[in-house]
C-alpha cells in the first residue's frame, strides 16, 4: 500500500485494535469512521497510526462483513470483488475468506453468538494472537483476519499459495486418469513445489502411476470419487486385468487415498494448503493411516445404539434385530468405512444366531508403501488384521444379538485365494479389544502380525507365513450359517400373515415367476424367433407360416392350461415388483394367482407383432388385449397394446395404453421407453410443451435416450420453444396433465412392505429382486450401494 496519510477530526473515535502476531512491534491498528468520503453501508476503515491524529488507510470494512484493500477513501462501494471477508459458505458455516487472483480461500472458520453476533475464531491458519480466543463484533474481527491473513503475508513480500491439498486432489477428476495422475507427478517435480506436491509426487511415482496410462490405453479405466467417504475408487472390469495390472491400480488407488487420510488429520478441520505441511508430515501422516483408520471400530461397535436409517423403509417397519435391520446397519456403516485402500465384500449373517461372516478383498503386498519387500509383507499383513478388527466390529453393531464374527480376507479379489480368517468373539472383542483401540495401543505401527494376533484374542485364526515372509493360501474358517438358498418355485414354506392378502399368495412358491420347467415348448418357440429374424425369411413371405405356427403354439398353452383344476387366475409377470403389485388390480384379497409359462406370453407377444406388420389391426388388438389380461401388472404388455393402437391410427387410446403402463413402469428402460413413445405422440397431437415434458424425463443412459434428444430439438425448432424444463418442471406438468412420474409411489411403497417381510422371514430368494428394484429409487442414505450390498448377502448362499 502506498503511504498516503490523512488526518482525522479532532474529536474522531476510533477503535484500537489489540497486538497482532507477525506485524512489527510498537505498530498501532485502528478501526475507524471518522474519515469521509465512505461508501454506503460502512463499518469504517482499517487504519494505521502514523503520527498525532494521522494515520494511513489499509482497508474499508463493508456492513455484511466484506472488505477491499485501499490506501485512500472511497466515494462508493468497489465494483469489484472483495479482497476477504467474513460470509457464511455453501454448508452455512461462517469464514474468514481471502481473495487472491480470484482463488477464494477459508482461512479461518469462525462461530457466531445468538445473544449479540459476536464472533470467535474456531480455527485459524496463523497466530491471531488475542483474538484467538473470546468474542468480538464482526467489524473488529474482520480488521484483525484481515491484517493476519492479508496485509502482513503482503508485506513480508510473501508469495503465499491459495492453493489446497483438497485442490489437488480434487483436480484429479478434472482430465483422464492418466492425464491427472501426470499433472500431479509434474507439479512435485516443479521447482519451488510445497511439501505436499513433492510427497504426492514421489509416493505416486512409487505405487507405480506411470504404468497407469497403458493400463488405460487397454481397458475401461476410471478414476471416481465416493460421496459416502470420500475416498477414490477405481472402476473398471476386474475381470480382464492380469495380476500385474490390477496390483497397479490397486496401489495408486492407495496412494491416493492415504493422501486424503493425511489432508483430514493434518488439516485439523479444513484442507491445508499444499505449502503448509512437509514432506516428513505427509509420510508419517499416509503410513500411519494403515493403522489409525481402525481406530473408529468402538464408534462402530456402538452402531445398533443409534437409529438405522433403513429400519423404516417407504412406510414398511423391520423387526428390531431381525434379518433386514442388521443386514442394512452392516451394509450402511460398512459402506460409509474409510480405509487406505478401498475394498469389495461380501458377507452373510444369520441375525437369529447371533453370526455373522464377511469376506473382503485385499491388494497384495506389492501394493503397500515399503521399500523392500520384507517391509510390504509386514505391513500387508498387519492391514488385513487391523481390517479384519475393523469389520468385526462393525458385525457387531449391527445388532445386540450379534455374538460371532468370522472374517476371510482374499488377495487382490474376492475370488483371489485366502491369505487369512479369524474368527472374532464378541465378549473378547468388547472386554479386550476395544480398550487396545480406544487407547491406541492396537494401532501403534511397531506391532507385527504376531502381536496383532495376540492382542485381537482370535477365537479361531488360520494365518500362514510362508519362506518369503509373504501370506500362504489358507482354508478359511466356516462359519456354520444354514444355506437359506432354496429356489423360490420348490420352497413351499408359508408367507408372512402380513403379505398373504398384499400378494394373493399363500406360499413363497406362489410367488415365482422365474422356473422354466413348466414350459415345455419354448425351444421351439426359440426356433421360429430364429426363421423370423432372418430378413430373407421376411422378405419371401415367410411370416404367414410363422404366424400360423405361432397360433398353433398359443392353442397348445391354452389347451393344457383349460386342464387345470385350479380356480387361481393365470398370470404373467415381467419381474417381480410386477408380482408384488397384482392386489392394484385386484382388491379382493381372496383371488390367487398362478404363473403362465414364458412361452404362452412371448407367443401372443410376437405374433400380435407380426399380425401389427401384416396390417391386421383387428386380431392384433385382441391380442394385445389378451397381453393386458394376462398381465396387467407388467409395463410390456400395455406397450403392445399402445404399438397396436398407433398402428391402427387411434393415437388417443394408445397414449390411454401408455398412462395406464406407466402405473407398473419400474425397469428403467420401460420408463424411458414410455415416456419417449408419449413425448411423440402429444408432440404429433399438437401438445408439444406435454410432449417435450416427456421427452424430458427419458433418462441419459436408456435405450431411448438419444433418440429423445434428437427429437427434443426437432420439437423446440418448430414450435419456437426456447428452454427445455428442468426434471422438476417436467415432473410437475405432467403430474398437472394426469400423466402419471415413474415409477410411481405405489410400487415403491408395496414392494418394500414386501421385500422388509420376506427378508425378515428368511425367504431370501422371493425378496432379492424387490431389494434391488428398492435400491434403484432412492430410499435411504446412499441406498443405491447400501441396498445392492444387502440383495448380494441373499444370494451368497
Amino acid at each position: 500500500m502506498a503511504d498516503k496519510v490523512f488526518k482525522l477530526p479532532l474529536f474522531a473515535k476510533t477503535q484500537q485494535l489489540k497486538p497482532i502476531p507477525g506485524g512489527d512491534t510498537g505498530r498501532v491498528f485502528m478501526i475507524t469512521s471518522a474519515i469521509a468520503p465512505q461508501p454506503e453501508r460502512s463499518m469504517g476503515y482499517v487504519v494505521e497510526a502514523a503520527g498525532p491524529r494521522r494515520v494511513m488507510i489499509h482497508a474499508w470494512l463493508a456492513l455484511g462483513g466484506a472488505i477491499y484493500a485501499c490506501d485512500e477513501p472511497l466515494a462508493k462501494r468497489p465494483e469489484r470483488d472483495s479482497d476477504a471477508g467474513i460470509s457464511k459458505d455453501d454448508e452455512g458455516e461462517i469464514v474468514f475468506y481471502v481473495n487472491r487472483e480470484g482463488r477464494i480461500a477459508k482461512v479461518a472458520h469462525l462461530a457466531q453468538r445468538e445473544q449479540d453476533g459476536r464472533v470467535s475464531v474456531v480455527d485459524c491458519r496463523g497466530d491471531l494472537g488475542a483474538y484467538g480466543s473470546g468474542a468480538y463484533d464482526i467489524d473488529e474481527m474482520g480488521a484483525a483476519c484481515f491484517l493476519s491473513q492479508w496485509l502482513f503475508p503482503r508485506e513480508r513480500g510473501e508469495e503465499y499459495s491459495l492453493v489446497s491439498v483438497a485442490d489437488v486432489l480434487d483436480g484429479l477428476l478434472t482430465s483422464s486418469y492418466p492425464d491427472a495422475l501426470d499433472a500431479v507427478v509434474y507439479r512435485g517435480r516443479r521447482e519451488g513445489a510445497g511439501g505436499f506436491e513433492r510427497f504426492a509426487s514421489r509416493s505416486l511415482m512409487a505405487a507405480g502411476a506411470e504404468r497407469v496410462r497403458p493400463i488405460a490405453a487397454a481397458h475401461d479405466i476410471d478414476l471416481r470419487r465416493l460421496g459416502s467417504t470420500g475416498l477414490f475408487w477405481t472402476a473398471c472390469n476386474k475381470s480382464e486385468l492380469d495380476e500385474a495390472e490390477l496390483d497397479t491400480l490397486q496401489a495408486v488407488e492407495g496412494a491416493l487415498n492415504r493422501l486424503v487420510f493425511m489432508e483430514r488429520e493434518l488439516g485439523d478441520g479444513q484442507s491445508p494448503l499444499v505449502g503448509d505441511v512437509t514432506e516428513e508430515a505427509c509420510e508419517r501422516s499416509t503410513l500411519a493411516s494403515l493403522c489409525t483408520f481402525a481406530s473408529v471400530a468402538p464408534r462402530l461397535m456402538r452402531g445398533c445404539d443409534r437409529t438405522n436409517d433403513f429400519s423404516t423403509v417407504l412406510g414398511a417397519e423391520s423387526a428390531r434385530g431381525g434379518e433386514w435391520d442388521v443386514r442394512t446397519r452392516f451394509a450402511a456403516a460398512t459402506e460409509g468405512l474409510r480405509a487406505p485402500f478401498g475394498f469389495d465384500y461380501r458377507f452373510d449373517c444369520d441375525a437369529g444366531a447371533g453370526v455373522f461372516a464377511v469376506d473382503v478383498a485385499v491388494p497384495s503386498s506389492s501394493a503397500f508403501p515399503a521399500t523392500d519387500q520384507a517391509g510390504c509383507n509386514a505391513l500387508q499383513a498387519a492391514y488385513v488384521l487391523r481390517l479384519a478388527a475393523t469389520l468385526a466390529a462393525v458385525a457387531f453393531g449391527s445388532g445386540v444379538g450379534v455374538i460371532r464374527a468370522v472374517v476371510i480376507a482374499h488377495e487382490r479379489t474376492l475370488a483371489g485365494r485366502a491369505i487369512a480368517s479369524l474368527e472374532l468373539s464378541r465378549q473378547l472383542f468388547a472386554m479386550e479389544v476395544m480398550p487396545l483401540i480406544q487407547s491406541g495401543e492396537l494401532l501403534k505401527e511397531s506391532l507385527t502380525a504376531a502381536d496383532l494376533i495376540k492382542m485381537l484374542s482370535p477365537v479361531a485364526v488360520h494365518m500362514e507365513v510362508g519362506a518369503d515372509g509373504g501370506l500362504c493360501a489358507i482354508e478359511p474358517l466356516d462359519a456354520g450359517l444354514p444355506d437359506r438358498s432354496v429356489k423360490m418355485a420348490d420352497d413351499r414354506r408359508p408367507l408372512p400373515d402380513s403379505l398373504v392378502g398384499l400378494l394373493h399368495a399363500d406360499t413363497v412358491a406362489d410367488l415365482d415367476i422365474f422356473d422354466a420347467d413348466d414350459d415345455p415348448l419354448r425351444d421351439r418357440y426359440r426356433e421360429i424367433c430364429e426363421r423370423y429374424k432372418d430378413d430373407s425369411a421376411q422378405a419371401d413371405g415367410a411370416s404367414g407360416s410363422i404366424a400360423a405356427e405361432l397360433v398353433d403354439l398359443i392353442a397348445a398353452y391354452d389347451m393344457a392350461d383349460a386342464l387345470q383344476d385350479s380356480d387361481a387366475r393365470p398370470l404373467y409377470c415381467v419381474s417381480m415388483v410386477a408380482r408384488a403389485v397384482v392386489g392394484q388390480v385386484d382388491e379382493d384379497e381372496s383371488v390367487r394367482y398362478r404363473k403362465i409359462p414364458d412361452t404362452a406370453y412371448d407367443a401372443r407377444s410376437m405374433l400380435c407383432r407380426i399380425y401389427r406388420e401384416q396390417g391386421n389391426i383387428e386380431d392384433a388388438i385382441g391380442l394385445a388385449e389378451d397381453l393386458v389380461r394376462l398381465a396387467p401388472t407388467s409395463f410390456t404388455s400395455y406397450h403392445s397394446l399402445a404399438l397396436t393402437y398407433r398402428e391402427g391410427g387411434r393415437d388417443r387410446d394408445a397414449v390411454e395404453a401408455l398412462i395406464d403402463g406407466l402405473r407398473f413402469a419400474a425397469d428403467p428402460t420401460d420408463i424411458a421407453c414410455a415416456y419417449y413413445r408419449l413425448g411423440f405422440l402429444f408432440w404429433q397431437g399438437g401438445d408439444p410443451a406435454l410432449g417435450l415434458a416427456c421427452y424430458t424425463l427419458v433418462r441419459p443412459n436408456t435405450l431411448f435416450f438419444g433418440e429423445a434428444q434428437s427429437e427434443i430439438g426437432e420439437l423446440m425448432q418448430e414450435s419456437h420453444i426456447h428452454r427445455r424444463p428442468t426434471i422438476d418442471e417436467a415432473s410437475a406438468a405432467l403430474r398437472a396433465d394426469g400423466v402419471p412420474v415413474a415409477p410411481v409411489s405405489q410400487l415403491g411403497a408395496t414392494s418394500a412392505r414386501a421385500a422388509v417381510a420376506l427378508v425378515d422371514a428368511g425367504l431370501f430368494d422371493a425378496a432379492n429382486s424387490l431389494v434391488h428394484f428398492l435400491s434403484s429409487i432412492d430410499v435411504g442414505p446412499n441406498s443405491f450401494d447400501v441396498l445392492a450390498q444387502v440383495r448380494r448377502s441373499l444370494s451368497r448362499g
